[in-house]
């Protein structure tokens, strides 16, 4: 299928996650999003309420998302609903990494405590979420049982990766690290079974266009914001190839 640029832009969280981004360059990253008409901007909290202020002053529609207990996921469930209560007003979504230690420790009953317990805070704050599986630093199993678990939760997305897990460690799996076809389709395929209405995000590696509408393929979804986002970087050269 074909897609315009102006239909994949308004699919994209143009993103920048480095800790050692600075004010200028997240500015330059708004001034980006403005200008290709992306969805959202995905940015580490520091810069939130810096960020929302500066796309109102440009009355721009461009959402604010931001990554919480990234790139890990190590934190308790009350620290983390701590996060989002505290950040809540700054951001109209938010992004967090399972906690991985349980899923690699088979603990499903407390991720599932772990993921309604977010769902619930961020929507009573009137914010979307989205949960990271990280799906470098899991077997076929864990995806499974975890990937049924946030279809089965009120969570808006599935994500597949922060973009920051060690390559090494995946190999060891047999996985690669950033967004995979294979799990993006598990995912679409667990959706469907469990009559689940989330959203699907891809991100981790992304570098060029044919990889981004593969994974939009597998996805199985339309290009709906609200169904499929794809947590990017390299936001111009992948709207630069489009035909």
């Amino acid at each position: 299928m074909k897609y315009t640029a102006t239909q994949i832009a308004g699919l994209i969280d143009h993103s920048s996650l480095k800790g050692y981004a600075t004010w200028e360059n997240i500015r330059k990253l708004l001034d980006e999003a403005m200008n290709f008409r992306t969805y959202s901007v995905c940015i580490e909290p520091i810069f939130s309420s810096k960020a929302g202020e500066y796309l109102r002053e440009h009355k721009s529609n461009v959402k604010v998302d931001i990554t919480l207990d990234f790139p890990l996921g190590t934190y308790t469930t009350e620290g983390r609903e701590k996060l989002i209560d505290l950040y809540s007003g700054s951001c109209d979504e938010v992004d967090l990494v399972v906690q991985t230690g349980y899923v690699r420790s088979g603990m499903f009953s407390e991720v599932e405590h772990d993921v309604n317990a977010l769902v619930d805070a961020a929507h009573s704050h009137g914010i979307g979420i989205k949960f990271i599986t990280e799906d470098a630093y899991t077997n076929m199993e864990e995806k499974r049982r975890l990937y049924e678990i946030i279809c089965r939760s009120k969570a808006d997305f599935i994500k597949t990766s922060t973009g920051f897990a060690e390559s090494e460690f995946a190999k060891a799996l047999g996985n690669q690290a950033g967004a995979a076809v294979e799990n993006v389709r598990l995912m679409a395929e667990t959706a469907r079974r469990l009559n689940s209405h989330i959203g699907i995000k891809v991100a981790g590696g992304i570098k060029n266009y044919s990889e981004a509408l593969a994974l939009l393929e597998a996805s199985g979804m339309p290009p709906d914001p609200v169904k499929f986002r794809l947590g990017v970087s390299r936001t111009s050269q992948i709207l630069s190839e489009i035909p």
